[in-house]
Order: C-alpha cells, then structure tokens, then sequence
C-alpha cells in the first residue's frame, strides 16, 4: 500500500511494514512519482544484488564480470554468456528474495549451460533444489502495477 506525503522537501521513500510512504513535493506528477519509486527500487536492487552474485558465483563456480537493471516487459533475467554480464528486471525488487535469488542463480547456470536442457535442470536441481517453487511462485505474483491514478 502507497501513501502520498506532500512536503517542501526533497522526495524520498520509507517503508515499514505495511506501507511504503513516498514523500514529495506538493502538486507532483503522476510520472514524478512514478519516476521517484522506481530510482527508490532500483536502488534497493543495488544493494542487495552484489552479495547474492557472489554468494552464487562461488557456489556455481562460475564469474559474472557484471550485472544490470532495466525494465523488462517479458523477461525476469537475461545472460549475455559472452560478456558474463547478466541483466536483471527492476521489477524484482518488488518481489520475495527468495524469488531474486532464484533468477540469479538462473542466469549464472547459463555461465555454464546456455540452453534449458536437461543438463540445465539438472544444475538447477544441484545448486537451487527449490527452485521449481520460486519459479511458480514469481510467475503467481503480479508482474506490475502501473495505474497511477490517486
């Protein structure tokens, strides 16, 4: 749940546990706080990512040479097996970290298999052995929630 503050001061976002309060300045645009909400989950994302990559990266035994965020309309999570460079949807932060550390764990098996095969799965079942639940449960959850009218 959402809550509006309007303040002569500079934009931020709290949360506690049952809203998260987006403080603006008065007479804000709908993209203005859209705009500010997303930066705010971008940089909850930022925080978090790091340490989950390496965590996995030594578990797998592979390296990402880097990661990224981006709004994405039909992917959770990307890998450039080239680059080592993995690419994760910003609307991952709205979801349980159980779910985030499963798409990590995704795109940094690709470092080693690039297809969903079998032997896939089967790196999956190694590394991840619950990883069939996260699935079901990020593609259970709403994608988005984009109707800014309040």
């Amino acid at each position: 749940m959402l809550k509006i503050i309007e303040a002569d001061a500079t934009p931020k976002v709290e949360i506690d546990h049952k809203y998260i309060h987006l403080q603006l300045r008065p007479n804000s645009d709908t993209s203005k706080r859209a705009e500010i909400l997303t930066e705010w989950y971008r940089t909850q994302l930022k925080q978090i990512v790091p340490d989950l990559i390496s965590k996995w990266e030594r578990a797998i035994g592979v390296e990402c040479n880097e990661f990224g965020i981006k709004k994405m309309r039909t992917k959770w999570g990307t890998c450039n097996t080239g680059a080592k460079r993995i690419w994760l949807n910003l609307e991952l932060a709205k979801k349980p970290k159980e779910c985030l550390e499963y798409i990590i764990v995704h795109e940094l098996v690709h470092l080693i298999e690039r297809s969903h095969n079998q032997r896939f799965v089967k790196l999956m079942d190694e590394f991840l052995p619950k990883w069939r639940f996260y699935r079901d449960e990020l593609n259970r959850l709403p994608y988005s929630h984009t109707d800014w009218n309040y």
